[in-house]
């Protein structure tokens, strides 16, 4: 279905009505959001409609935590071509998880534990079950390469209240996978994990960034992962870490692959779609995501070291989260660059995915690197996702 040309309305770049409790506030909004996106899937048939509810969600609501992504560790096991993490060896102290645990507590807002390799604290489950306990969180999920995913440990952490393990998986191919993680044999192990998750009874998920040296693979990994392993394929747009970085596809490229692996995933591409016209943001960082360093230090993104929107060891989370849009550089991030405003579909887009850009572009001012637009022609529902550069 096509639409005339229209607006669904300038950026997030508040939080609606803040007059009460943040985490009161939260827990509302997070109780309600899925509603909220089905009545605009329902109202979004018609142009005037959807429109108006986006432009008016937007205002009122503004953004909410809907997840925090915790970095407890930087040490890892493994030396990814693809790792963003600092090799300085750091860890997030337990008081800060457990204070940071009773400032969230019934707000709904979700967990994602990140490392480093977070499976190498032995206090991982202690860290689960904490969240569970004093922070009431109603989804955990853990990032990690798999390796030491044994099966006493993942029962463990399905005791603890693990609800989701995603696991990096870089390619089928075990030779690939290996010189791709530095190590040698990896493979083996983290198929292992992968199996010691699933057998566990967490829902578990693999994790392929894609770049130069699996781009070719997307096909091959959707059908080993839910044929052969008998999980669910997570992909991602790989996120630069240098200037002229050999990983980074070529933009007509991507855009062939981003659409076949949406193709296969048309519940999640809708949900995509549907988000993206809601909210005006492909990316969610600093609206409605947040990431915690092991310096304590608040990013919307754990792709960003450099906009610190504030610090667990010094401030309460939700004054961090209140006093957010006072940094420059977050404006910066969340509103649409000067080049995509000719675009039709700056008002769903935002600008895309834009981690990485203040390395490869200097700022964070600019669009999506991947963008082939900007677009004249009416938005149509029927291309959002093909037009938009990034996904999640």
């Amino acid at each position: 279905m096509k639409y005339r040309n229209t607006n669904y309305g300038h950026p997030i770049l508040d939080d609606g009505f803040t007059n009460f409790d943040f985490r009161l506030r939260n827990r509302i909004i997070t109780s309600m959001q899925y509603r909220f996106l089905k009545t605009f899937r329902f109202l979004n048939h018609w142009q005037a409609l959807g429109s108006l509810f986006a432009r008016i969600s937007r205002r009122t609501i503004g953004g909410y935590v809907y997840s925090i992504k915790l970095e407890i560790n930087t040490h890892c096991n493994l030396a990814c071509k693809m790792c963003y993490v600092p090799t300085v060896d750091t860890t997030l102290e337990c008081s800060l998880i457990e204070n940071l645990f009773r400032q969230i507590s019934n707000s709904g807002t979700r967990l994602e534990i990140l490392g480093g390799e977070p499976m190498l604290r032995e206090d991982l489950p202690d860290i689960v079950r904490a969240a569970k306990a004093i922070g009431k969180v109603p989804f955990i999920s853990l990032y990690t390469n798999g390796i030491y995913a044994k099966k006493e440990k993942c029962a463990d952490l399905k005791r603890a209240g693990l609800d989701a393990a995603i696991v990096t998986l870089i390619s089928t191919n075990r030779e690939i996978h290996g010189q791709f993680t530095g190590v040698r044999g990896s493979w083996e192990k983290t198929i292992q994990g992968i199996q010691n998750f699933r057998d566990a009874g967490i829902k578990t998920y693999t994790f392929s960034a894609v770049h130069a040296e699996n781009k070719d693979e997307t096909d091959e990994i959707q059908r080993f992962v839910t044929e052969e392993l008998r999980v669910e394929p997570l992909f991602y747009q790989y996120i630069p870490q240098e200037q002229n970085d050999p990983l980074v596809i070529d933009r007509k490229h991507w855009y062939q692959i981003k659409d076949n692996i949406l193709g296969k995933h048309s519940s999640h591409a809708a949900f995509v779609r549907d988000f993206e016209m809601l909210t005006g943001n492909a990316c969610s960082g600093g609206n409605f995501v947040f990431t915690i360093k092991t310096d304590g230090s608040v990013q919307p993104c754990p792709f960003i070291y450099d906009l610190t929107l504030g610090n667990i060891r010094t401030d309460n989370f939700w004054t961090i989260f209140r006093n957010r849009y006072h940094q420059t550089q977050l404006m910066q991030l969340k509103s649409v660059p000067e080049t995509c405003k000719e675009c039709s579909y700056s008002s769903v887009c935002g600008g895309g995915c834009r981690a990485g850009h203040k390395m490869l572009r200097g700022s964070y001012a600019t669009p999506d690197f991947r963008c082939l637009g900007p677009y004249k022609d009416p938005i149509a529902t029927s291309c959002v996702t093909e037009r938009i550069p990034c996904f999640f």
